[in-house]
This record gives structure tokens, sequence and C-alpha cells, in this order.
């Protein structure tokens, strides 16, 4: 009968830490090659079928199904790399990804997953903030991966990944050393306006969160994520005009979300010429998640609230915001959408 390899597991986002990591362990596979093999898998791939081989360690920006189903058994060990998010962002930029708001998109592709993994009895965090020497955060991903060498192998592999500083290496100056696109953390707040940080802290940050603490805060997504209705793949700007036919005034961002039941919480404005104008909020994600009316009756600021459940973290969440009827005046003014997660899916 053909064994079971026991393979193991190592996911991260695009990252400068995630690029370590994952070549740390190509390196060490390459060294016992009998014992260990690393294998890149992405979202449409399969896993490797049982067999007499050697254990595989499935290195994953972003897991596929079966990827995810195997990490929900509980028995593979797992590493999670969690970078700075405006960092990852960053990092995307430098290679080849185009606007924020596209790098942001792939950075919530491959942490909408995470929040699965709060709580797997075999995970290891490696944080990009990590107060350890570099050393030590290798030994405790050979040792969480069951990966022994020999000893002139562990000592040129310390040697090539820790740097000039050897064993007094912190983790900053390791992956400046190895790292392609490396720069300090504090370079990625200076490359961003304000308003793009506040952008990459409320979509990304919340997700990064919920893979090791429960209390995470809302995910927000603001109005400069979203897309024009009236200019399709056009930035939206804060306030839509209403004259015209009944159609699409907002819709976007194509973020990520963690499976689960959520609730969400819109702001939007009307001016006195919107009075009595039916309007309507869907939420999609693979399929139709929620849909909300209103028709104001007056001049004001409203918050709209609704719930829905999302089945599946690898769908891309839009909104859109609709008139359902033409109008010959009036605006609306389209503030931050903001989700809180009640419950984990499953």
């Amino acid at each position: 009968m053909p064994r079971r390899a026991h393979d193991a597991i190592a996911l991260g986002p695009p990252s400068v830490l995630s690029t370590w990591a994952f070549d740390l362990l190509r390196e060490v596979c390459a060294l016992i090659p009998d014992r260990a093999a690393a294998r890149t898998i992405d979202r449409e791939d399969p896993l490797e079928p049982d067999g007499d081989r050697a254990p595989l360690i499935y290195l994953s920006h972003f897991p596929s199904p079966p990827l995810q189903a195997e990490c929900g058994k509980g028995t593979a060990p797992i590493l999670l790399c969690l970078d700075d998010p405006a960092d990852s962002v960053r990092y995307l930029q430098r290679g080849g990804t185009g606007s924020v708001v596209e790098a942001l998109r792939l950075q919530t592709a491959a942490a909408a997953f995470y929040a699965q993994l709060r709580g797997n009895p075999r995970l290891l965090i490696l944080h990009r903030l990590a107060d350890a020497p570099a050393g030590e955060l290798l030994d405790a991903i050979l040792d969480h991966f069951g990966l022994e060498l020999a000893p002139e192998h562990y000592q040129a592999l310390r040697q090539k990944r820790l740097g000039p500083n050897g064993k007094d290496s912190d983790l900053e100056s390791s992956l400046q050393f190895r790292v392609d696109r490396y720069e300090p953390l504090d370079e990625a707040q200076t490359r961003f306006a304000p308003k793009e940080i506040a952008m990459i802290g409320g979509v990304l940050s919340p997700l990064i969160q919920m893979s090791f603490s429960e209390s995470a805060g809302p995910v927000v997504w603001p109005t400069e994520a979203f897309l024009s209705g009236d200019r399709p793949d056009t930035p939206a700007s804060v306030v839509a005009e209403l004259t015209g036919g009944a159609r699409i005034l907002y819709y976007g961002p194509y973020f990520y979300l963690p499976a689960g039941s959520w609730s969400a919480r819109m702001m939007v404005g009307f001016s006195a010429g919107a009075r009595r104008t039916p309007f309507s909020v869907e939420v999609v994600g693979g399929q139709l998640l929620a849909h909300a009316t209103m028709v104001p009756e007056a001049k004001g600021v409203y918050h709209a609230s609704f719930g829905f459940t999302h089945h599946d973290a690898s769908q891309p969440v839009a909104v859109r915001v609709r008139t359902d009827r033409g109008a010959i005046e009036g605006r609306l003014a389209f503030g931050n959408v903001e989700f809180s997660l009640d419950r984990f899916a499953g």
C-alpha cells in the first residue's frame, strides 16, 4: 500500500517576509532531497497524490481549495508569514502591479483565508515585527517542520541566510541581505499619500489580525476604493449626480473577505432633490449576497445597515449602489462601507 507522506504548508502574501521564508525552505529542501521537496501551489492547483514520495512543503501565496482543506484538517504543520500591510502593497507595486487599489486587491486575495487558520493546533506565525534574532526564527521554522540538517549544511545555511552579522543578525538585516525589493518599513509610509495609508490600514490590517486575534477591528472600504458607474473603471468621487435614468452609481472594489456571517454599515447622504428617489444596495461575491433598498424622505446623512453570509473567500466581493428610478435632479454622497465579522464560516 502506498504510504501517506507527511506534508507541510507555508503560506504568506507576496511580500518581503514570505520571499525570505519561502526561499529558505527551498534551500533546505535542496539539501535533503530524499526527505523533503518544495512545491509552489497557486489558487487553481491540486495537491500531489499520496504515494511513495518524499514529503512536500507546499509554498503558496494564494492557497487553492484543496490546500485550504488540507489546512483545515489540523494535521499538517503550517507556517504563516505576516508582513507589514503597507510594505506588502509597496512590494507588489515594485514588482509591477499597477495602482494601490490593484495591489491591495491582490493582498486581500491572499489574506482572506488566514482568518480560518486562527486556533489551528499546528500553526506557527512568523511576523515581520518578530522580536527575536533571525537565527532563532530560522531554527523555529526548521523545528516546526521537523527538518534536520547535517551540521555542515546547517552552518552553511545560517551563514547564507543570516547575512554578514551572523548569529547577531536581526530579522530586518537578514531580509535586507537576502530579498530583492527590500526597503525599511518606515519607507513604505513615505511612498503613499495619507489617504492611501488609511485605506491600506482599513482594508488589509483587519484581515491580517483575524488570523491571530478575536478582537480584530472592522474592515473599512473607503469611497476612494470604488469605481464610478457613470465613468466605468474610473475612481469614484464622493458625490454623484442623480440626473438621468436608473443606473449604477458606484461599484467595486472587488476586495476579498473571509468566509462567514457579516454585518455591513454604510453612510450615504442625500440632497433635497434626491427626496423619494428609490435606491438599491447590492453585495455580490460569486452570487448575490445581500440586497437592501432605501427611499430618502428628506435631505440628510443616513446610515444603512444589513447582514449577509459570504461562503467563499476565494470570490471577490463588490458593492453596487444604484438608482431604481430615473431622476431629474439631486445628488448622492457615498461614504465608507464598514464590515464587521459576526461569525466565521463552518
